[in-house]
């Protein structure tokens, strides 16, 4: 095979290879992929459409927020609970006390054997009718109402048949003011709640503790059919999301660090290390998540096309100016950029908060492809030259025979 032939056959597998650019190995999708798409996908019926938004100065002011979930927020009533009323399955204990000897509930027969003009009854449970019954006053409603509203019904029943009666109501048992507390605590259980109001992290210590670390355990309040889950160290560092607890409420632990996945041209990806990296803090910037993923790898990232990808709430993305009405759902696929080319891009970086289970993605610089396909050619080239030197060996070793 001539060296004329030879470069041919280079030269038309090179023309053959250069529509196959878009082809080529890669970490993810091109940074001009991500533009375009972000528009045509809103029209196709198969790809998932998604909103594209640039980080600036304009948009950073809402994306250096954490977290916009908190307990203060959801359940806006700060005040301890109300005074303690009894509740139906509650048990009260009930002395009755009379003047003198010889009354109602103290027969003068019985009155040198008692320290005392006064009579204990056997401890009382609220029905579910929500009363409880008292001799000779008949039933007492006693649900919803306060221990010292008790006594002053009893003693109104009693009045015209007992010796000026005075009538005592303590908790022997509390079963309607309870709060359960489950998941990764030491102790779970239904707890409680004691008369002068109980804040969150009181009743977390009640069960033993979290079994795990704050920043890798999540709190979850359930309260009237509205759940709300934040991240156990931010009430611990926040005094305000240390909310006072209510009567029935249920408070689940879980154990689950908050992490992001780094893909792309990161030098960690590039040392074969796991994607999926821990915060570690409580808040984590997308400055501090590029370091902690080993920063840009300087032969194969375009510093121009650094993405964060989440869903977002359509109300928080129309806070930032995006049009939400091309999208039929509440949780819109978003994908943030970010141009570290810019001298500022770092400032933005430092500023913009990461959630947890984010994905970032740095995208290749264009010419790493023309260095694939490079590499590519010269591997062809240099497989058809072994082919035509073994050819033209054969053909001389074949004359040589003959």
């Amino acid at each position: 095979m001539s060296k004329r032939l030879c470069a041919l056959l280079i030269a038309l597998a090179a023309a053959a290879l250069l529509p196959a650019c878009s082809e080529l190995p890669g970490t993810g999708p091109k940074s001009n992929a991500v533009q375009s798409l972000a528009t045509t996908r809103l029209q196709s019926d198969t790809a998932l459409p998604y909103a594209l938004v640039d980080v600036s100065a304009d948009t950073l002011g809402f994306l250096s927020q954490p977290n916009v979930v908190s307990f203060q927020g959801a359940f806006p009533d700060k005040r301890p609970k109300p005074q303690q009323l009894a509740g139906v399955g509650d048990v009260l204990n009930i002395s009755i006390f009379e003047a003198a000897p010889g009354g109602l509930f103290t027969p003068a027969t019985a009155a040198g054997a008692r320290p005392g003009n006064f009579v204990d009854l056997p401890p009382q449970a609220v029905d579910q009718n929500g009363n409880i019954t008292v001799p000779y006053a008949g039933e007492i409603p006693a649900a919803a109402r306060t221990l010292t509203e008790i006594q002053q019904a009893i003693v109104a029943r009693l009045r015209n048949r007992a010796i000026e009666p005075q009538v005592v109501v303590s908790l022997n048992q509390q079963h309607s003011s309870v709060v359960s507390v489950l998941g990764d605590v030491n102790t779970p259980g239904v707890l409680a709640l004691n008369s002068v109001g109980e804040r969150l992290l009181a009743l977390l210590a009640r069960a033993g503790g979290p079994k795990f670390e704050a920043i890798e355990s999540y709190v979850t309040l359930q309260r009237d059919g509205k759940k709300v889950r934040v991240l156990l160290s931010r009430v611990v560092h926040d005094p305000r999301e240390n909310i006072f607890i209510r009567p029935n409420d249920v408070i689940f632990i879980t154990h689950e660090a908050p992490t992001f996945t780094a893909l792309g041209a990161l030098n960690q990806n590039v040392f074969g290390f796991n994607s999926e990296i821990p915060f570690d803090v409580e808040t984590l910037t997308l400055a501090q998540a590029i370091g902690k993923a080993g920063g840009l790898n300087d032969q194969q990232s375009d510093p121009a096309e650094v993405f964060v990808y989440r869903y977002e709430d359509r109300r928080f993305l129309e806070k930032l100016g995006v049009d939400t009405t091309k999208f039929n759902y509440e949780r819109i696929p978003t994908i943030y950029r970010v141009n570290l080319r810019d001298p500022s891009g770092y400032l933005l970086a430092a500023g913009f908060q990461m959630r947890t289970k984010d994905v970032m993605y740095v995208a290749n610089a264009r010419v790493v492809d023309y260095y694939k396909l490079l590499t590519l050619i010269n591997n062809t080239a240099n497989t058809v030259s072994n082919t035509s030197g073994a050819v033209t060996n054969l053909n001389t070793a074949t004359k040589t025979a003959w």
